[in-house]
């Protein structure tokens, strides 16, 4: 009986190791996970290899202008910087994705100095959940103060692996909760609060009806000439270079816009 036991437990063990495998592998190739099945998302890149040339001349640009005209009730969750600066990105992400993770804790910090700091670039983070427990995460950081909701999203980032591979990921989200001063009994209610989840759940139907996400992380920028939409980020220094790039066109704008009115007086 005992080795049945054993056996049966060895095979569990190893459909678990396999499906975290998948998720993590089908992720990277760019699926994400909806209405219960993995969905393509990038079908660009599934030949990479097979036609390199053919896949260069068919590459998305690193960012798409969004309509002007598109109206965006975003929410104002910002972690970093300030609401008056130049350029501000609204960061679509799920708390469960591992690229997420990447950008946030590893990325993200290399903006700090000379971005973030020089009152450059904000950040406001955007919930944009996958699964029931990225979306348990999310609704726990909504209901804490907005002071302590950056360093929370940051826990739960770096905490990711063990959360996400728990058997019951609610027990290790809940004690995250508490490390961030919520108590077991504000947890229990905010995971309860249908608010909340309704809030999170327009959010991430809006940014998939009106700006076309469809996977995480995803980053809207917005500044005074444009609003550009980037469907993720691999390389920081493409992202600075943009991000130079956008700066130098907003001053360029602004001077402009101060001309005409001074031609108007």
């Amino acid at each position: 009986m005992d080795k049945i036991i054993h056996r049966i437990s060895f095979i569990i063990s190893a459909v678990l190791i396999y499906v975290f495998g998948a998720y993590t592998y089908l992720t990277y190739k760019g699926f994400v996970y909806e209405n219960g099945s993995f969905v393509l998302i990038s079908d660009a890149k599934a030949g990479f290899f097979d036609n390199k040339e053919a896949f260069l001349e068919q590459e998305a640009p690193f960012a798409s202008e969004v309509d002007r005209k598109t109206a965006l009730n975003l929410p104002e969750n910002l972690i970093a910087g300030d609401k008056a600066t130049p350029l501000m990105i609204y960061e679509f992400s799920s708390l469960g994705c591992t690229h997420c993770a990447d950008f946030h804790l590893n990325m993200l910090p290399k903006l700090d100095k000379n971005y973030i700091k020089e009152g450059k670039l904000g950040v406001t983070f955007v919930h944009f959940p996958l699964d029931k427990r990225s979306m348990q995460a999310a609704m726990i950081a909504e209901c804490l103060d907005e002071e302590k909701r950056a360093d929370f999203i940051n826990l739960v980032f770096s905490k990711q692996r063990e959360w996400v591979l728990a058997a019951d990921a609610t027990n290790y989200l809940t004690n995250y909760g508490i490390m961030s001063g919520l108590s077991v009994a504000d947890v229990a209610h905010c995971l309860k609060n249908d608010d909340i989840a309704k809030e999170i759940i327009f959010n991430r139907q809006e940014a998939i009806d009106k700006l076309a996400i469809q996977g995480t992380p995803a980053f809207l920028v917005v500044g005074a000439d444009k609003n550009e939409i980037i469907y993720g980020v691999s390389n920081i220094n493409e992202l600075k270079a943009y991000l130079d790039k956008r700066l130098n066109e907003i001053e360029a704008f602004r001077l402009k816009q101060d001309a005409l009115l001074s031609d108007d007086k």
